[in-house]
C-alpha cells in the first residue's frame, strides 16, 4: 500500500526450529543471507541473556556518548 519494499540483499533469515536444508532453500529462493543467533538488531543482541550486563554494554556506549 505504501510502496515500501523489503530489500532482501539486506535482510537476514534465521532458524527458529527449523531444519537447516529448509533454511537453506528458503534464504536462495528470497535472494537473502542466512544468519544465526545472536544477531544484533538496533545495536541490541538478539538471542543474548538480557540478564547479562555484556548485553545491555551497547546501549550505555550509545547513551553515553
Amino acid at each position: 500500500m505504501s510502496g515500501l519494499k523489503v530489500n532482501f540483499n539486506k535482510s537476514l533469515l534465521v532458524e527458529v526450529n527449523i531444519p537447516d536444508s529448509w533454511l537453506h532453500e528458503a534464504a536462495s529462493a528470497l535472494c537473502c543471507k542466512v544468519g544465526k543467533m545472536p544477531f544484533l538488531y538496533l545495536g541490541l543482541s538478539i538471542g543474548g541473556d538480557p540478564r547479562r550486563l555484556v548485553f545491555w554494554e551497547p546501549m550505555f556506549a550509545c547513551i553515553k556518548n
